[in-house]
């Protein structure tokens, strides 16, 4: 007869608010650096230090730009919480980046932020103040011109040559008067220009060879209308300002010259803007079917104070019209910013939302705010719904521009605890509450998403929720406060795994393109389960089994990876890098020095500058409890079976293993020959 028998498999993770005894069959009580994802403990890999930050301070954001010529990461950090947006901008290949949480709202690219050091070095502030200068427009009075000779051809177009330069530009419009010969005088004649004194138009009429004409008078025709002139900035990166105040109206016929001056001779609002290259550009009224609207007539470069408008209003189009009248620049107190859809940006302060001009990154129409209930905490994002995070109650906002959004209260009351702590989770935005990790999507709503591990009295006593900070990881949640670290991923069938992990992070960033998970801990970069290591050892003890009967397992066997190419490859790697890593501290230290200069204890293995090599342990601590006690402990080296303490009889019953290998089953039964039939 086999007997009583235990077989542990499809490994699961922790849930604290649970009492052991009430616990699932394979959800653990403790579940310490792991991966659950096959259902089998498999530890993460070690840790690999990949850079060092030059700020001083606690490094509470990172962000990572690709230097275009190796490749190789530059790390962009601040000692504040900093949120930084990507814009859509056609053609830019620069890495330009907007944030806030430093300052003023600011932007930057890959050149600005790495060219010195304590990156980003360099950044212009967002946006672009409103012109101070007021520009000031005098017409030019169009003096009658006097004709030399004139012509037409078989084809009616007539041919005037002026006595002295007409002034007229293609489109403008003349009477004509006074002329001998049948036909050339009209009235509203749009003329085109051949040279400085010789234009054309069409008349009704016989041919005619050149014929002097000294009678012949030319005016600008049309109606005397009022028209003003603005400017605005207009930088490198195509970011344009909103107009200054408009000129006092002149008075002038199509075709009539004004000359613009009061342009601003330098740029006057301080320093921190873009300015290399600015180029100022003049707009003037023109009627038009919906009303009176600025077209830009001209661009000079800063300094330039003076244009002379002599375009015709034909050669203007929708390309040249005014867009900017609304380009307010950021509020200067923004403190969070995030990419959405529709090539838009969000950003907020206090309780007011706000958001760009769609793919117009530097321009933030006021008239675009929206006002919140409650105090906006973070912002958070999936799919095309923006949800709003406050110190009370979340927001959901739908829309597709700016202009035409609606917004949502939702139910439930679930502050948000932690800016640092939001987190798109793919299905979700997930954020750090009061009461456990909560959650909005739509197929689940509002809710604690922790809810099945967690309860309102664990969550506190497993991390500070006000400090938690958290990132994306392979669909995973990873959190992090001051002292703790947990990985959480939702599951339908047991509301989700929870596993701890030994690092603590004040920043992280997940680099999707190559599945690297960033941290920094002391002012150094870390990348997390590396590749180019060995594993790290995993710890899982699992719930308190309790048998029908008072019985004793006499035999136990840990079914597991002990040796594996891959395991073995990566410490013969990691070997390979430390050994070539102390050779150069070796080496520096024996050349150039006086005798006795370097201090010698440096160079021992004991709190050394050298380190030591990876040591391949594929083994595993097996440890078997009775009763809620510790009654054995082994290495286990290998897949067979062995024997555990007799002469008791017990109902309750635990297992704890710890290890570098994965963990496929753990099986425990009376005697050897019933672990057959497990």
């Amino acid at each position: 007869m086999a007997g009583t028998a235990l077989k542990i498999v499809r490994f699961l993770g922790e849930a604290p608010k649970i009492s052991p005894e009430l616990l699932p069959e394979t959800v653990a009580q403790y579940a310490f650096n792991l991966d659950l994802s096959s259902g089998d403990l498999l530890p993460y890999r070690r840790n690999e230090e990949v850079a060092t930050l030059d700020k001083v301070g606690t490094v509470k954001t990172i962000y990572p730009m690709t230097d275009p010529g190796d490749g190789s990461l530059k790390w962009l950090h601040w000692i504040t919480d900093v949120d930084v947006a990507t814009a859509q901008i056609e053609g830019d290949n620069t890495q330009r980046i907007y944030y806030t949480g430093d300052g003023v709202p600011k932007v930057t690219n890959f050149t600005m932020a790495t060219s010195g050091t304590g990156f980003p070095t360099t950044s212009y502030t967002l946006g672009l103040p409103l012109p101070a200068a007021t520009p000031i427009a005098t017409a030019t009075a169009f003096a009658e011109k006097n004709s030399s000779t004139r012509a037409r051809d078989a084809g009616g177009t007539a041919t005037i040559v002026t006595s002295a330069a007409h002034g007229l530009t293609t489109g403008d419009y003349v009477t004509t008067t006074l002329f001998g010969g049948t036909g050339y005088n009209l009235t509203n004649a749009p003329v085109t220009v051949v040279n400085s004194t010789t234009f054309t138009y069409f008349t009704f009429g016989a041919a005619e060879t050149a014929t002097a004409d000294t009678a012949g008078r030319v005016n600008l025709a049309g109606t005397i209308e009022p028209r003003t002139y603005v400017f605005t900035y207009y930088t490198a990166w195509e970011e344009e300002s909103v107009p200054s105040e408009p000129s006092a109206a002149v008075f002038v016929k199509e075709g009539q010259t004004v000359t613009v001056t009061g342009l601003p001779a330098a740029w006057g609002h301080g320093t921190g803007y873009q300015t290399t290259d600015m180029k100022v550009r003049i707009y003037r009224t023109v009627l038009g079917v919906s009303g009176t609207e600025y077209y830009r007539v001209g661009e000079v470069t800063l300094g330039t104070t003076s244009f002379v408008d002599d375009i015709d209003v034909s050669t203007l189009d929708a390309d040249t019209l005014l867009e900017s009248l609304d380009y307010d620049q950021p509020e200067t107190t923004m403190s969070g910013m995030l990419t959405i859809h529709n090539s838009m940006i969000v950003g907020f302060f206090g309780n007011t939302l706000c958001f760009c001009e769609p793919g117009k990154p530097h321009a933030w129409p006021i008239k675009y705010r929206q006002q919140i209930d409650s105090t906006i905490v973070g912002l958070g994002a999936f799919g095309t719904t923006l949800i709003v995070l406050t110190d009370r109650t979340p927001w959901k906002v739908d829309g597709n521009n700016p202009e035409a959004v609606s917004l949502a209260r939702t139910d439930y009351v679930l502050p948000c605890v932690s800016k640092r702590s939001i987190v798109n989770i793919g299905f979700g935005v997930m954020w750090s509450s009061t009461g456990g990790m909560a959650v909005y999507s739509t197929t689940i709503g509002t809710d604690y998403i922790t809810k099945n591990v967690h309860s309102w009295t664990t969550w506190p006593q497993a991390v500070t929720p006000t400090g938690v900070i958290g990132k994306y990881y392979r669909g995973r949640y990873f959190g992090s406060d001051s002292t703790n670290t947990f990985l959480f991923e939702r599951n339908d069938q047991v509301g989700g795994h929870l596993v701890r992990s030994d690092v603590i992070f004040t920043a992280a960033y997940y680099l999707p393109a190559t599945d690297a998970f960033y941290y920094v801990d002391s002012g150094k970069v870390h990348l997390w389960n590396s590749p180019n290591v060995g594993p790290t050892t995993l710890d899982w003890k699992s719930k308190v089994f309790t048998t029908k009967q008072f019985v004793n397992f006499g035999a136990a066997r840990v079914i597991a990876d002990y040796s594996t190419p891959e395991g073995e490859a990566a410490l013969i790697a990691e070997n390979a890098a430390i050994v070539a890593a102390n050779a150069l501290i070796l080496l520096a230290a024996t050349e150039g020095g006086a005798m006795g200069e370097d201090d010698v204890s440096e160079l021992m293995l004991d709190g050394s500058r050298l380190t030591p090599l990876a040591v391949p342990e594929f083994n595993a601590t097996f440890q078997f409890f009775v009763n809620k006690q510790l009654v054995y402990t082994n290495i286990i080296t290998n897949d067979q079976p062995f024997r555990l303490p007799t002469g008791y009889r017990s109902d309750t019953f635990e297992v704890r293993v710890a290890t570098t290998a994965r963990v496929r089953a753990i099986h425990l039964a009376e005697t050897v020959t019933g672990l057959r039939g497990v």
